[in-house]
């Protein structure tokens, strides 16, 4: 019985006021800006050594992010529950993708670190694709036990500003002449099963530019290390 209910208590205990709302600005030069806003209880934050600690833990995690040129974290208390404010700018958003590494990332709380998800950011000929997964059924434990009515106007929101319509994507609605994404997802989906987000953009002239110079350099270093494997061959070769 103890097993059980230490996971139920957790779970209403986490749950109790959570919401977040991230938001994503992309600039036609791959740069941008993007800001989650957080609702935790604050019971849930002491864990993590309340204000001060979990706003050490985000600040630690930013500061060992290279993606990230300048950041800014504000945490306020209301009533029961921690209000965190984040704001970061970037200026390549193909470094992104590489979030979930380093030693600040595990230090995160768990719910943190799944709720920054797992991204693969692509080139296919003129267009980049993302995909995004996000999993947050294992970060609440005993998430289960959780009453509807106690996760009922729960979100977990997420708002990307593109430079260029996209072509392609699975956003529950759009705007701006499908330029805005917008996926919804109430907590208590988020809790069963994992999300997905993904979309297809055409690449704007300076990402363009940026993914022409990969291609260039990797056409380069395939050139010096044929021409490496050349020059042993000829010297291998008997003389006539």
């Amino acid at each position: 019985m103890l097993r059980l209910l230490i996971p139920c208590l957790a779970a209403l205990l986490f749950s109790s006021c959570l919401d977040c709302h991230e938001e994503v600005w992309l600039n036609p030069d791959a740069s941008g800006k993007a800001q989650v806003r957080m609702t935790i209880p604050l019971q849930a934050a002491k864990i993590h050594g309340g204000e001060n600690g979990i706003q050490t833990r985000i600040k630690d995690y930013l500061q060992s992010t290279p993606a990230f040129t300048s950041h800014r974290v504000e945490t306020t208390v209301s009533g029961d529950q921690l209000k965190i404010d984040i704001t970061m700018t970037f200026d390549n958003a193909l470094n992104l993708v590489n979030l979930t590494s380093g030693s600040a990332y595990e230090n995160l709380p768990a719910a943190a670190a799944d709720l920054i998800g797992h991204a693969n950011m692509e080139f296919r000929g003129t267009n980049v694709s993302l995909q995004r997964r996000i999993d947050l059924t294992r970060s609440i434990p005993g998430s289960m036990f959780i009453p509807s009515e106690q996760l009922k106007g729960r979100n977990l929101t997420t708002v990307i500003h593109l430079p260029r319509a996209a072509t392609s994507h699975n956003a529950d609605t759009i705007e701006d002449s499908g330029k805005t994404l917008i996926w919804t997802t109430p907590l208590a989906s988020a809790l069963r099963a994992p999300l997905n987000q993904s979309f297809i953009m055409p690449l704007p002239i300076p990402w363009l530019a940026i993914g022409g110079g990969i291609l260039l350099l990797a056409i380069l270093i395939a050139g010096i290390f044929y021409s490496i494997y050349r020059r042993k061959k000829m010297k291998r070769m008997p003389a006539a």
